[in-house]
């Protein structure tokens, strides 16, 4: 089951690995800030003013708790005690690897990956597909690979073009539901998958949600 915005906690709202270091925190905070500040293109339209204000006060509440280290103490324990992370975490914090769901590439990108998915819509324009896809009540993820692949636009293509990472552009192509992000961060998503390939971008998060919710 994918966690409710309200149910996730500190580390999963931030997205950050439970042994994250204070800069890792506040790189994840300043990201944070990006997505839902009022200005955001990535969630323009996915939330009503009260719900961006409730997810931007939780934010600040998560990281002023993780990043001071007395607090974050406390929270690690209650987390512990309720068995949201392992004991043996309070005290040797080895930090795992999170897979991150933006992701930067540190070598050099060749060429504007949007502007080649917009050459190759344009090229072989899929129309039909995409139409059919639409008039669906229900979205799945296999009919979001299948039109990027009618395409012939590569993954890569779509995580340079909307840096979110491989492994969730598969998690969501695969309707992985187990993998997936949490909802509040899949709605921001699919936006962006929806309007890197030039769909309506409402229609592809309100169906293909209400296809894993069916699951």
């Amino acid at each position: 089951m994918i966690k409710s915005f309200d149910e996730l906690n500190y580390y999963e709202l931030l997205r950050v690995p439970y042994g994250a270091s204070s800069f890792e925190i506040r790189q994840a905070y300043k990201h944070a800030l990006v997505i839902y500040e009022e200005s955001s293109l990535a969630t323009y339209s996915l939330f009503t003013e009260d719900e961006r204000k409730m997810i931007l006060a939780n934010v600040e509440k998560a990281f002023l708790t993780l990043i001071d280290a007395e607090k974050r103490t406390i929270y690690d324990k209650n987390l512990a005690s309720i068995g949201e992370i392992p004991e043996e975490l309070l005290t040797k914090r080895e930090q795992k690897k999170a897979i991150p769901l933006f992701q930067i590439n540190k070598t050099k990108n060749k060429g504007n990956d949007l502007s080649s998915i917009r050459k190759k819509i344009k090229e072989k324009g899929a129309g039909n597909l995409r139409g059919a896809m639409l008039e669906r009540d229900l979205i799945s993820g296999e009919d979001l690979k299948n039109l990027r692949e009618s395409l012939g636009i590569e993954l890569e293509e779509m995580f340079q073009a909307t840096k979110i990472s491989p492994t969730t552009l598969e998690a969501i192509e695969k309707d992985r539901i187990d993998n997936l992000p949490p909802k509040v961060y899949l709605k921001s998503f699919l936006k962006s998958y929806a309007e890197a390939l030039q769909l309506d971008a409402r229609q592809i998060v309100e169906k293909y949600l209400r296809n894993i919710e069916q699951n």
